[in-house]
C-alpha cells in the first residue's frame, strides 16, 4: 500500500464549496499533500482570492465560479479538471443549500425541492460526470450532517436531503466498487461556519457548546481531517460509509438547544 504523500501526489481533486468553509480547509488540506484542485464557488473574488493564495505558496488550482443549483455545473467542473489537470481522482461534495429555515408544515414546494434537488442531484451528477470522463482509483466523498438522522425541527428539508445523499452514497459505493472508487460521507455536528452561523451566533454558541461531551463546536479543519481520511490510502477498503464528526454531540440530543422539549 502507497503511504499518504505518495497516494495523494499529482492527484486531482473537484471540490465544491471550495472557498471557504469546511470546503477550504479540505482544499488547503489537499494542495498541502500535492493535489491539484478544482474548486468551486458562487463568489468570484472569494474563488479569486483563494487560488492565487495557493498558486503564490507553489500548489495547483483552479475556481470555477457557480451554485450547485446550475444544471450545468457537474459537467463544466468535471470538463475544466480534464483541460487543465488531465484527470479527475477525488471528488468532494461539499457544497449545499438550505432554502427553509421553520417548520415543515410551513414550507412549500419550491423551497423544499430547490433544498432536495441541490443537496443531491448536483452530487450525483459530478460523480457521473467524473465517471463518464475516467475516474478510475479514487474516492469521493460526500458532506452530510448528523442531523440525516436525527430530528432538528427548523432545517426538515435540510436533513432529508442529507439522508437523502446518504443513501446516494451507499448505492454508489456498490455501483462504483468495481471499478476502484471509494464512496463515503462524512456527517458534521454543529461547526462555525458561515452557513450554519443562525445556529451557533450569539448566546447560542455557549448553549450549543455546553451539549457537546468535547465542551466546544466543530471547526472546518476538524471536518477536513476526516475528509482526507476517507479520501487516503489508509481508506482503500472503507466505502459506503457514513463517519460522524461531531465531538460526541449526537449522543446527547438531536435538536438545537434552545429547541429541545419546545413544541
Amino acid at each position: 500500500m502507497l503511504d499518504a504523500p505518495e497516494w495523494f501526489k499529482g492527484r486531482v481533486a473537484v471540490v465544491t464549496g471550495g472557498s471557504r468553509g469546511i470546503g477550504r480547509a479540505t482544499v488547503q488540506r489537499l494542495v498541502d499533500r500535492g493535489v491539484s484542485v478544482v474548486l468551486n464557488g458562487r463568489d468570484q473574488n472569494a474563488l479569486d482570492a483563494v487560488v492565487a493564495e495557493i498558486v503564490k505558496a507553489g500548489g495547483a488550482a483552479v475556481g470555477v465560479r457557480g451554485s450547485i443549483n446550475n444544471g450545468t455545473l457537474p459537467e463544466e467542473l468535471i470538463s475544466v479538471a480534464v483541460r487543465e489537470f488531465g484527470r479527475v481522482d477525488f471528488v468532494v461534495n461539499n457544497a449545499a443549500t438550505s432554502a427553509w429555515y421553520g417548520p415543515l408544515l410551513d414550507v412549500d414546494k419550491d423551497a423544499f425541492a430547490k433544498t432536495m434537488l441541490a443537496n443531491t442531484w448536483s452530487a450525483l451528477a459530478i460523480v457521473q460526470c467524473a465517471v463518464r470522463a475516467g475516474m478510475t482509483n479514487g474516492a469521493v466523498v460526500n458532506i452530510s450532517t448528523t442531523g440525516a438522522s436525527r430530528v432538528h425541527s427548523v432545517t426538515g428539508p435540510y436533513t432529508a436531503s442529507k439522508a437523502a445523499l446518504e443513501s446516494l452514497t451507499s448505492t454508489l459505493a456498490r455501483e462504483l466498487g468495481p471499478r476502484g472508487i471509494t464512496v463515503n460521507a462524512v456527517a458534521p455536528g454543529l461547526v462555525r461556519t458561515d452557513m450554519a452561523r443562525a445556529l451557533w451566533e450569539g448566546e447560542r454558541e455557549e448553549q450549543e457548546t455546553r451539549l457537546v461531551p468535547m465542551q466546544r463546536l466543530g471547526l472546518p479543519d476538524d471536518i477536513a481531517g476526516a475528509v482526507l481520511y476517507l479520501l487516503g490510502p489508509d481508506a482503500r477498503w472503507v466505502s459506503g460509509s457514513v463517519l460522524r464528526v461531531d465531538g460526541g454531540r449526537f449522543h446527547v440530543g438531536g435538536e438545537p438547544a434552545d429547541l429541545i422539549g419546545v413544541y
